[in-house]
């Protein structure tokens, strides 16, 4: 139900007015971002090792994809891009909210097999929790 309330959020807060959301610009199509909770501490950039916990759902809340610690060097292009492009400038304990356009992830073809499929060509919403900066 939260990742419900901050899709609510993201697409209602440019309207609304008492919010602001953070764009990030990236290739034609930018990245809407809602920073749920700023967190301490330095802000994590390329190059870093950096853990997060996350949730990948489609607009309408279904669960993906579900992880309480995953690890990877941000910026290296080990993740899809719209993890690599949500999380910089994070500190840790912050979270964001960001609807991932289809060519930030895996796009045309889609991934996975079975019931928790990502479609093809669909925005995916990642709710992002930052854990630790290595």
């Amino acid at each position: 139900m939260a990742v419900a309330g901050a899709l609510i959020a993201a697409v209602a807060c440019p309207w609304l007015g008492g919010c602001r959301p953070t764009e990030v610009k990236v290739s034609e199509t930018p990245i809407r971002i809602v920073e749920e909770t700023v967190g301490r501490g330095r802000a994590a950039e390329a190059g870093d090792v950096v853990c997060i916990a996350y949730r990948v759902t489609l607009p309408d809340g279904t669960e993906l994809l579900k992880d309480d610690e995953f690890c990877f060097t941000l910026g290296a292009g080990a993740v899809i891009a719209g993890f690599d492009e949500t999380i910089p400038g994070m500190r840790r304990g912050g979270r964001r909210v960001a609807d991932c356009p289809p060519h930030k992830h895996w796009g045309r073809i889609g991934y996975g097999k079975g019931g928790k499929q990502i479609p093809r060509n669909t925005h995916l919403m990642l709710d992002v929790r930052l854990t630790s900066i290595q």
